[in-house]
């Protein structure tokens, strides 16, 4: 029976490729959510024109290997949702996908050991007002014994 191995990169991807379909939503399309988004909040929808702009600006910040793992992850949305985007939501992808690329290699930067512990710990609060009122009633926890009474 294969293993499934799964590293930190590889969820990384994962996880970018995620968010970013998260964003498209199923149906009406992106330009129709942008525009009802601008115009709750009174900004302008971002043109086609601005959208390349800032794509070319994030890709230009990222190495060779960086740009051509964007690219993949671009083309492999592209082969999934290509057909039910529109050129703007296509950009806007790109874009989204440029930018976040450097958040992940900066994660990757950091190195990890199987032996490393997370940076805090999960504690449960216990209140001793609560098991003390417990312990008086006579009820107690699993693997506590009940207190006995005594016959006379």
């Amino acid at each position: 029976m294969p293993k499934f191995l799964l590293g930190r990169r590889q969820f990384a991807l994962g996880a970018a490729a995620a968010a970013t379909t998260a964003l498209i939503p199923k149906g009406n399309g992106l330009a129709i959510d942008v525009m009802a988004q601008a115009a709750t909040t009174g900004a302008q929808p971002l043109d086609p024109q601005s959208l390349e702009a800032k794509t070319r600006a994030a890709m230009a910040k990222l190495s060779a290997s960086a740009q051509a793992e964007v690219e993949m992850q671009v083309a492999s949305i592209f082969r999934k949702y290509g057909e039910r985007l529109s050129d703007e939501q296509k950009a806007d992808i790109r874009r989204i996908m440029a930018e976040s690329q450097e958040g992940l290699e900066k994660m990757r930067a950091f190195k990890l050991e199987n032996s490393d512990q997370p940076a805090d710990a999960f504690r449960a609060y216990r209140s001793e007002t609560n098991s003390g009122a417990a312990h008086e009633r006579g009820t107690t926890k699993p693997g506590q014994s009940k207190p006995r009474k005594e016959n006379k």
